[in-house]
């Protein structure tokens, strides 16, 4: 998706939540995947851009008073190490929420560790009947960290990223707080070990729009082979889900094994990632469930890599013991 140029000056709100979740077995008067958790506290460092550096500005911190899941699900508990005495102090959400916001400033960019946090947030938002609208870009640090650490595709925790820095270890983890000071410091040893603008391109094309929706899936019409399902979604992964335009190839369609692969631009939105998969069911038809989603550090990654191994290898793929070395990281996309 387009996302914001950075230039000096141009800040970044890095942040955190712990929510709480409904417990098993209890009965609540609303339908709880409604509210699936339950924010019961923010952590935020913001940033400002200069010159190649990230200047940390300021932190934000607070304990928030459940409004619904007033006691600890124990998973909760053992992660967070909380109390249920503790969820008695603190403030309301939505003063939580306005602290946040005024802390943030005009025009920042979120940054946190997995895409998670952005939905809970606007989950809580229109549960308690205010503005679910965050109006500001999101960028998912976990992918970038993986990208310059030489880990393309793997995931790896806030810790093992700490780990990977050699970052002074002062507070627990599964703190909102200390969590957002820790991914905040890991941002910050990326810009100092890699040149800024690689890292500036990274985020560039990795941010999104947590207000739109950044993933589309179709499941095709049978056909009698492999081709004919592909066809069936051509329609889908060739025009932009937002306005209908149709897309520029960027890498074009290349298929290995089940898989067809591609890179797409919108002229209004940007890059798009899309992937085709070639299913069979119980009466041996054939069909395609197709995924076209605002492309992001791993798609670029994915989709690159897989590029290249079919320009090796071309539609079998790499050799079954190559595979295997790469499950890993493939099942992490």
């Amino acid at each position: 998706m387009l996302s914001k140029k950075i230039v000096d000056g141009c800040e970044f709100v890095v942040f955190d939540l712990e929510w709480n979740q409904p417990i098993p077995g209890k009965n609540y008067d609303f339908d709880c995947s409604t509210l699936t958790g339950e924010i019961i506290e923010i952590g935020a460092c913001r940033y400002v851009y200069e010159n190649g550096d990230l200047l940390c500005k300021g932190t934000f911190s607070a304990d928030i008073v459940p409004a619904v899941y007033t006691r600890l699900h124990y998973h909760v508990r053992k992660v967070t190490r909380k109390k249920n005495s503790d969820l008695k102090k603190g403030q309301p959400f939505a003063d939580a929420y306005k602290g946040f916001r005024e802390f943030c400033g005009e025009d920042p960019i979120l940054v946190g560790w997995g895409n998670s946090d952005p939905a809970i947030l606007k989950m809580n938002l229109k549960f308690f009947g205010m503005d679910s609208k965050l109006g500001m870009q999101f960028l998912d640090l976990q992918p970038i960290f993986s990208f310059f650490a030489g880990q393309k595709g793997k995931q790896r925790s806030v810790e093992a990223a700490v780990d990977f820095y050699n970052i002074e270890k002062k507070e627990i983890f599964h703190s909102a707080t200390a969590d957002a000071q820790y991914t905040g410091e890991v941002f910050e040893e990326i810009f100092r070990h890699n040149k800024p603008s690689e890292v500036i391109s990274a985020i560039s094309s990795s941010s999104i729009d947590p207000d739109l929706k950044n993933e589309f899936s179709l499941v095709g019409s049978e056909a009698k082979d492999a081709e004919g399902a592909l066809k069936m979604v051509e329609g889908f992964t060739g025009v932009c889900p937002l306005c209908g335009k149709m897309l520029t190839e960027k890498i074009g369609k290349f298929r290995i094994r089940k898989s067809q692969y591609a890179l797409y631009s919108c002229s209004e939105h940007g890059e798009l990632f899309s992937r085709s998969r070639i299913k069979k069911n119980k009466a041996g038809m054939y069909y395609a469930s197709a995924v076209l989603r605002f492309a992001t550090q791993t798609d670029y990654y994915l989709v690159a890599s897989k590029k290249e191994e079919f320009d090796k290898y071309g539609a079998a793929g790499a050799p079954v013991i190559q595979q295997e070395e790469k499950q890993e990281e493939s099942d992490s996309l």
